[in-house]
């Protein structure tokens, strides 16, 4: 009787494990087909745009939704009536002397589908050179609608590691407001970001060199109100940032907690991505926590991360690295699902095919979507932007696809998501001469 009872257990066992054996085949068998699924199914984008005046070499695009649903793009063009200046070198090339153009922020409005465009209106009102290329202008929308657009400006003497955050509101009446410098201690700031908060304020950060060499640079973080009026002083938020990457800002729990992506520099000069978190709104933030071991041994890279929250609190994170060898280098991205303490193992995007510096950037949808754009050379040895999809398992990618022909170099890529749309920008250059250009993808 024993022998039977013992017979039947097994029996038991063995059916449970083969119940086990094939849920978990339907399951892979799924996963295969839904990744097949997706490996075929590529993004399908319009024809290409133009955007600014050709003739004065539009560069430096920057994207964003508005709250109307309307698609705004930021960018820069020389300023006719102004001639170029001469500027110190970069301040790791010595103190030779360069020319610098002086340049307008320009701001410009399409329906949404990138197809047909405002005429541009010129946000700064001051004759000076709006900085580009990593450091391009950047925008944010308050509640009422109305835009904010920062930028950086090198110093009187046209020192662009000594330079100035500045910005403007549009006044509701077709024009913006005079433009204005937000660091107190001047020729300190460079490489700001804007965002809104879900309160309708505006936070702006930079990278701050107050605290002169040798020290690495400060991380400071100053908050307008609706207006676009400064809500007390600016303050430190973060140490030991790179000082040419751009700074990547998301929001969570309803703005309760605020993240601050950045390059880090380490004692041995390491250049690791680091994220920031403030529970209290931006106003304190805790230790850095290291978003992946890259062991980039480097310099000034001039190439920063990007970051999105969806809705259910996934931190994504894309960069550029070299790593510790040639072999490493390309286009990472990592997620983080516990809040930012800690990040799971990087996923390589696409290999660096030449060792060039790379740009990336990204944007999340509510559902999980992962959309992300960069540059890389093609077979031809030109530099062109490329794009590619995660889907919201986390584990189903898109294939690469190029989505750019510059003749000769595509660089810089900026991407805003709407609710039926991805949009990319970017800009080509030839020769001496700069265009931005745009596309867009509608979903299906």
């Amino acid at each position: 009787m024993q022998t039977r009872s013992r017979s039947r257990a097994w029996v038991q066992k063995l059916a449970a494990i083969a119940a086990i054996a094939a849920l978990l085949g339907a399951a892979v068998a799924l996963l295969v087909g839904t990744s097949g699924a997706r490996e075929r199914d590529t993004l399908v984008f319009g024809p290409e745009r133009r955007l600014g005046q050709g003739a004065r070499n539009p560069s430096s695009p920057s994207l964003r939704m508005a709250p109307d649903g309307r698609l705004a793009a930021a960018w820069t063009e020389e300023d006719p009536g102004a001639a170029p200046r001469p500027a110190p070198g970069h301040a790791h090339h010595g103190n030779w002397m360069i020319t610098f153009d002086m340049r307008l922020v320009l701001l410009a409005f399409s329906t949404g589908d990138g197809t047909s465009w405002s005429e541009p209106r010129t946000v700064n009102t001051a004759v000076e050179a709006a900085q580009g290329d990593e450091n391009e202008p950047k925008i944010a929308f308050g509640p009422d609608g109305r835009a904010l657009v920062v930028w950086s400006t090198p110093n009187e003497k046209g020192d662009k590691s000594r330079a100035n955050v500045r910005f403007a509101l549009d006044d509701g009446r077709g024009r913006f407001t005079p433009s204005e410098t937000l660091n107190e201690a001047r020729d300190t700031a460079r490489f700001p970001t804007v965002e809104t908060t879900p309160a309708g304020s505006f936070l702006v950060t930079w990278i701050d060199r107050r605290q002169d060499s040798p020290a690495a640079r400060a991380i400071y973080m100053a908050r307008l109100d609706a207006r676009g009026r400064p809500a007390g002083r600016s303050y430190k938020v973060g140490d030991n940032a790179c000082d040419c990457c751009r700074l990547g800002v998301a929001f969570a729990d309803q703005g309760r907690t605020v993240y601050l992506a950045h390059r880090e520099v380490a004692k041995d000069n390491i250049r690791n991505h680091v994220l920031l978190t403030s529970t209290d709104g931006g106003a304190t933030f805790g230790p850095p926590v290291t978003i992946s071991d890259d062991g980039w041994l480097t310099g000034c890279p001039h190439s920063g991360p990007t970051i999105a929250v969806d809705r259910l609190g996934r931190i994504h994170v894309t960069w550029f690295t070299q790593g510790r060898a040639e072999s490493e280098a390309g286009v990472y991205y990592a997620v983080s699902r516990d809040g930012g303490r800690s990040f799971a193992p990087r996923v390589l995007v696409h290999g660096n095919t030449a060792p060039e510096v790379l740009h990336t950037t990204l944007a999340a949808s509510d559902a999980g979507t992962v959309y992300l754009a960069w540059d890389n050379l093609d077979e031809s040895r030109r530099s062109q932007i490329f794009v590619r999809t995660l889907a919201p398992d986390g584990v189903t990618w898109s294939p690469v696809q190029q989505i750019s022909q510059a003749r000769e170099n595509a660089r810089r890529p900026s991407i805003a998501l709407s609710s039926d749309a991805l949009h990319v920008a970017w800009t080509e250059s030839e020769g001496e001469k700069s265009s931005v250009a745009l596309r867009s993808a509608r979903f299906r």
